[in-house]
């Protein structure tokens, strides 16, 4: 039976997404207009002939971190339409009280928001996802000229389930006091040699150049990813991909900077639990391939004191001339439930949503998909009063980045495939075997795995 590949269960790709999932802390409200807030258009209006209904909107974020701002916006310029926003958990309590409501259709949401690949298939595996490609053209929505079709997934049907409001981008976060210390400039595209360059000028004293949270991602996977972001771990012909040459560099490249104490070691980072951002706002760590979800806690002065400035840089690249962005991909998927009774009028409310009413959404963190955003006010309204600690020019440079994000719709057995990647790439980490041994295990286990999973 095939499974979508969960990145954020394996720690394969940066879970930019488990921190963006629907369970931010409270932050300011948007101010996307002079006044406050983000206007509807007058397109987003329905005709004044729309009968008055009540849409009911699900989703994880908390109400005051943007959700009730959007949806009061909408309310204000759509008196025939009200949208009720209700916050449920991303646990697995919360998603199950989501999906009791779905199926048994008392008192459930119109519209609703799934955090995963994995949420999203069982959901529509399970008939509570109403398909939204007749919807998309009643409202005229442009798929591929707002968010681009490549980062949707179409089930094997051929049909739209959700349509995503997020976009995780990822970045590589820099002290840039340190950087200006070793007098180099902020990259603007990179290699991964030239990053473990850079971490190795950046190490000075206690102070090392780079470091990675061992429970969100590691260079071997990263490496890997930017070259091939489809389907990372397998190939083609379906078997595992784990004997690339890709892969081999990125763990080496991991090995060789903690051996050379340019990074804390992987047992001692995991052992000492070691986040990105203590490391980085603690002067701990110079830089680290992390996500633009880090502003977050760079803003937070009251949990990390800090003074220095941090600049963003594109992810390194397998290859020059690269554009994958590891940093997690679209999220916040947003869907219609299957019994709804008011289709059409909540996708006017999606429709507007993605346009321009998830500005309200920014300062909390969440990056919209829509490709026509004004990436010089999402940059603003990030940074927020924390001009002095974020370096806003590289933020925009990164946030209007084109990218090409990874997608795992086609991985049998992503779960088990993923075990066998972190106790194989465990044991080179420490020393118990060499990295040839490391990849012909992972190949040949991963194989087995996979051929027992396609029985």
């Amino acid at each position: 039976m095939k499974k979508t590949w969960i990145s954020a269960a394996t720690g394969f790709v940066l879970a930019a997404t488990m921190v963006l999932s629907g369970c931010s802390s409270s932050t300011q409200n948007a101010s996307s207009t002079p006044g406050g807030s983000t206007k509807p258009t007058e397109s987003a209006k329905p005709a004044d002939t729309q009968k008055p209904v009540t849409i009911k909107f699900w989703g994880g974020v908390q109400p005051e971190s943007g959700p009730q701002e959007a949806v009061d916006n909408w309310n204000k310029a759509n008196p025939n339409i009200k949208v009720e926003y209700t916050r449920y958990v991303n646990d697995d309590a919360g998603n199950l009280k989501l999906e009791t409501a779905l199926l048994s259709n008392s008192d459930a949401p119109d519209i609703f928001m799934s955090y995963g690949d994995d949420k999203i298939t069982k959901r529509v595996q399970s008939g509570m996802v109403a398909p939204l490609d007749d919807l998309i053209a009643k409202v005229g929505f442009d798929v591929e000229g707002i968010i681009g079709a490549a980062n949707i997934r179409k089930f094997p049907d051929g049909k739209y389930y959700y349509l995503p409001a997020n976009k995780n981008v990822g970045a590589v976060l820099i002290n840039k006091a340190a950087l200006d210390e070793v007098g180099e400039k902020i990259p603007t595209a990179w290699t991964w040699d030239e990053f473990a360059a850079l971490a190795k000028k950046l190490n000075k004293g206690e102070r090392k150049g780079t470091m990675h949270d061992p429970q969100l991602g590691n260079f071997g996977m990263q490496v890997l990813t930017t070259d091939k972001p489809a389907d990372t771990v397998i190939t083609a012909d379906g078997t595992s991909n784990f004997n690339s040459p890709a892969l081999k560099k990125g763990l080496e490249l991991q090995k060789s900077l903690e051996d050379a104490g340019v990074m804390v070691k992987y047992s001692e980072a995991f052992s000492g639990k070691l986040t990105y951002q203590n490391e980085l706002l603690t002067g701990k760590a110079a830089m680290v391939s992390a996500a633009i979800y880090l502003i977050r806690y760079i803003k937070d002065t009251k949990s990390f004191p800090h003074d220095f400035p941090i600049a963003f840089a594109p992810i390194p690249q397998y290859k020059a001339g690269g554009n994958v962005n590891v940093g997690g991909g679209m999220g916040d998927y947003m869907s219609i439930n299957k019994n709804s009774a008011n289709k059409e009028a909540a996708m006017k409310f999606i429709d507007w949503y993605l346009k321009e009413g998830n500005m309200s959404m920014v300062p909390g963190g969440r990056i919209p998909t829509n490709k026509k955003a004004d990436q010089a006010k999402i940059a603003q309204l990030l940074i927020g009063d924390s001009e002095k600690l974020i370096d806003k020019a590289s933020l925009q440079a990164v946030l209007s980045g084109s990218y090409t994000y990874p997608t795992s719709y086609n991985v049998p057995a992503p779960v088990e495939i993923g075990q066998i990647y972190k106790e194989e790439m465990e044991k080179y980490l420490l020393n118990s075997q060499n990295i040839d041994k490391t990849l012909e295990a992972m190949k040949s286990r991963a194989d087995a795995t996979i051929k027992s999973a396609k029985k």
